[in-house]
């Protein structure tokens, strides 16, 4: 018995299908070739998905209308024709995605997903090979640590502002695990994306996927030996690094590192094991307590520590700021580097100073006006009450150009509250804690 005849309108509408699915996969690969993708800001692995996708639903929609031109008259089980149609779409379908992929790859983006370097998701290309290079360039600070290695930097604009603030973990070889401020998620994803060169190396949202329950208070360790077989010490654990830990009976990476200014760790955690590992935290240390974000500004207020959008913002230079120790300019070329060596050969137009009140009773917020020896000079970016300090703190920025630091604290400060100026001390250290000897404790 001969083979049947494949009916001419089966061929033709085949034959459509393939070249209408190779010019898709084309306009994919230009689109990421020419850079076009990085223009209107949509990464490789989201163009590939959205072809793919469109090209399965595309072809569904042809063999729907092509069973249906078959009429009543087709058979129950499919003849060896049909089969092989729908091999031939499916060829199609995997080519087309398979092609958008590796030129997604090709693009050159930062990998920030631990979870898919554990292979939940798979692409014929080393998607975090330049992971390092990238961040090299658009960070301020030295990437090129061990793993395990948490490094605080920031992004950089070409003038030396601060486009982010942020530490950096180096998971593995070519892993990075990027902590940006929830508030500037979407703005710091953007400028990633816009200053992609050729490296090769994908990033990846994963606020999604892991919750963060801080740990933080002189009491940290001995909660986290409570809850955990690991080894909390300092010679096990040192400040500045993460890895992964057992609590209760679940995983979770710990990075001892801290935004209060004490000894403690932030547990990232799977998002359906979070619930138990706080409950366990909770079963664990029933005298623990729960803050919010108001004490958090306390003490990072107290210890000076930046905040971006008040105190550092892309409109700030990052020495000014004094945060000259996160910038390494040894380290190679990056953006902004020009723009630090340039200010320190010029010297700095103003410096972020941080104020305590000598009266213990007035209230600080930001925005309040400081008064140098007499003259109002400027404005609080940041202010609560320091209870450790026993007073109100707050931080601004003081003009000091030609002047060395000793002569900015010389002067005499008052700060102004509703039309009333109260005299109050000022550092260029942080007035809690200067060393970090609480946090490495």
């Amino acid at each position: 018995m001969g083979v049947p005849a494949l009916p001419d309108r089966l061929v033709w509408r085949c034959l459509i299908l393939l070249v209408m699915g190779g010019m898709q996969g084309a306009v994919g690969w230009w689109m990421v070739s020419s850079g076009l993708e990085a223009r209107v800001d949509v990464a490789p692995e989201r163009l590939a998905f959205h072809l793919g996708l469109a090209l399965l639903i595309f072809s569904a929609l042809i063999w729907t209308g092509l069973e249906a031109l078959n009429g009543p008259e087709r058979s129950e089980s499919p003849s060896g024709w049909t089969v092989g149609a729908s091999l031939l779409l499916g060829l199609v379908f995997v080519q087309c995605l398979l092609g958008a992929l590796v030129a997604g790859g090709k693009a050159g983006l930062v990998y920030t997903d631990w979870p898919l370097m554990n292979g939940a998701f798979l692409a014929p290309v080393d998607w975090g090979q330049g992971a390092l290079a990238f961040l090299q360039r658009v960070c301020g600070g030295q990437m090129d640590v061990a793993a395990g290695r948490i490094v605080y930097t920031q992004m950089l604009n070409a003038r030396g502002g601060i486009e982010c603030d942020l530490t950096v973990t180096r998971l593995s070889e070519t892993a990075f695990f990027l902590v940006v401020p929830g508030a500037t998620l979407q703005r710091d994803l953007n400028w990633l994306r816009r200053n992609l060169g050729d490296d090769l190396a994908v990033i990846t949202d994963v606020t999604a996927a892991e919750a963060v329950l801080c740990v933080m208070g002189p009491k940290a360790r001995e909660v986290m030996q409570a809850v955990s077989p690991d080894d909390f010490s300092n010679a096990a654990h040192p400040f500045g690094t993460a890895r992964e830990i057992e609590i209760g009976m679940g995983l979770a990476r710990a990075h001892r590192v801290t935004y209060v200014g004490e000894l403690g760790w932030e547990l990232y955690v799977s998002s359906d094991q979070a619930a138990h590992v706080f409950e366990t935290l909770a079963e664990a240390a029933p005298e623990m307590k729960l803050c919010g974000m108001h004490t958090l500004d306390s003490c990072r207020t107290e210890k000076a520590f930046r905040h971006f959008g008040h105190d550092i913002s892309d409109e700030d230079h990052v020495l000014e700021a004094g945060l000259g120790f996160a910038v390494k300019p040894d380290k190679g070329d990056f953006i902004g580097r020009d723009a630090v060596l340039r200010k320190r050969e010029e010297g700095l137009a103003r410096r972020l100073v941080q104020f305590q009140l000598r009266d213990a009773e007035p209230m600080l917020f930001h925005n309040e006006a400081i008064i140098r020896d007499g003259k109002m000079v400027g404005y609080l970016t940041s202010g609560n009450y320091g209870h450790h300090l026993g007073a109100a703190i707050g931080l601004g920025y003081v003009p000091c150009k030609g002047e060395a630091p000793a002569d900015v604290l010389v002067s005499s400060y008052e700060i102004e509250i509703a039309g009333t100026r109260h005299e109050a001390m000022a550092s260029l250290r942080p007035l809690y804690d200067p060393r970090s000897e609480r946090v490495k404790q």
